[in-house]
């Protein structure tokens, strides 16, 4: 179903899952939330669908987005970081065979040393 629940490992060293349960729809995105984290320290990921013209050509874009809360050493003060995955892609070519490309291309790219590479600036 649409809205059931999802569930995805993390990346730690012991890999723990984390079932997101949808909790509502805010400006046509559907939240979904860890309701086992803290409320100090929420983990939520978000779906959203929009279509619009792009160069005259009707596009659909999609996005996916995770923001995880954390304590500062203080253990008082929280951060949330998020990474988001997004997709623009016209409708004339959207088939299957293309979107196996671009998940291919996010999953092979998307190893935990590549991101932690590039989220302290690599560029490739």
């Amino acid at each position: 179903m649409a809205l059931s629940d999802i569930t995805l490992n993390d990346g730690q060293g012991t890999p723990v899952a984390h079932t997101f349960t949808y909790t509502g729809t805010v400006n046509n995105r559907v939240i979904r939330s860890e309701l086992a984290a803290s409320p100090e320290t929420p983990l939520q990921m978000t779906y959203a669908h929009t279509e619009s013209k792009r160069n005259g050509v009707t596009t659909k874009s999609h996005l996916l987005r995770f923001d995880v809360t954390k304590l500062d050493s203080d253990g008082i003060t929280p951060y949330t970081a998020n990474i988001r995955v997004m997709a623009d892609i016209p409708n004339p070519i959207l088939s299957d065979a293309l979107l196996a490309d671009l998940a291919a291309y996010v999953r092979n790219w998307a190893s935990a040393a590549t991101v932690q590479s590039w989220g302290k600036g690599s560029v490739g």
